[in-house]
């Protein structure tokens, strides 16, 4: 992959100067159109392509050439640094930040996609507050396991069982139950990045993801195997939809 970062470099400079030809040449036809073409390409560059055809094909020609092969190069490096994944990591960060439900699984993908895509790309991208949020995150989970493994640890042999660990870690933090809230499928787009559990016509409960709400659909993902896979519902085939939610007690 260390070819394809000099590409795109070459691309893109090639594209620039093809801009600059035909920039040059829409000021000679006219300054509005060379402000066009400079200022608002490809789409300015395309209707003065388009406009004047048989005189500038050869400039216009050369630069959408340039430009949809400096897209497709830097596209292709983007998904190779780890992009994309990164992209969705981020989106399921601020779901789960928004609706302060915030999976270990999720802070775990996030720090994970953000130190490949910097390792990949050499670039110092940092994002602190979303990073700071996955650590506290990551720090509590790794505070609650500790406390089990010392409650498991402490408790008699006779009287170790998952109840009595629970009831002692438990009894150390914030006193809440996790417990599934039915709401109105028009509601759903309020919940994104939750846990629901979805019962369709003719179709048992199942526990999903919500990841997306688009106007009669509602997208979700689940788990499968190392990774996760995505679909959607269309509204008219949920029969009832389940949310969950933090209770306090």
């Amino acid at each position: 992959m260390t070819a394809l970062p000099l590409m795109t470099q070459i691309a893109a400079v090639c594209s620039l100067l093809a801009l600059g030809w035909l920039t040059v040449r829409a000021f000679i036809k006219k300054p509005a159109w060379g402000l066009a073409v400079m200022l608002l390409s490809p789409v300015g560059a395309t209707f003065f392509g388009i406009k004047y055809w048989d005189k500038e094909k050869q400039a216009f020609l050369t630069y959408l050439v340039t430009f949809i092969t400096t897209t497709a190069l830097a596209l292709t490096l983007f998904t190779a640094w780890g992009g994309w994944d990164l992209v969705r990591a981020t989106w399921l960060m601020n779901s789960g930040i928004k609706s302060r439900m915030l999976t270990t699984y999720d802070a775990e993908n996030f720090v994970k996609a953000s130190m490949t895509f910097n390792e990949k790309s050499g670039l110092d991208i940092r994002d602190e507050y979303r990073m700071q949020q996955a650590r506290k995150k990551l720090a509590s989970n790794a505070a609650e396991q500790a406390a089990l493994q010392q409650a498991e640890a402490d408790a008699p042999e006779d009287n170790l069982d998952i109840d009595s660990i629970s009831k002692k870690v438990e009894s150390k933090k914030e006193r809440y139950r996790l417990a599934y809230m039915t709401i109105k499928v028009t509601e759903a787009k309020h919940y994104v990045g939750s846990t629901v559990k979805v019962t369709r016509k003719n179709v048992p409960e199942k526990e999903y993801r919500l990841i997306g709400s688009s106007g009669r659909k509602l997208e979700f993902s689940q788990r499968a195997g190392h990774g996760s896979y995505s679909f959607h519902y269309n509204t008219r085939d949920i029969k009832k939809i389940r949310v969950l939610t933090k209770q306090p007690y």
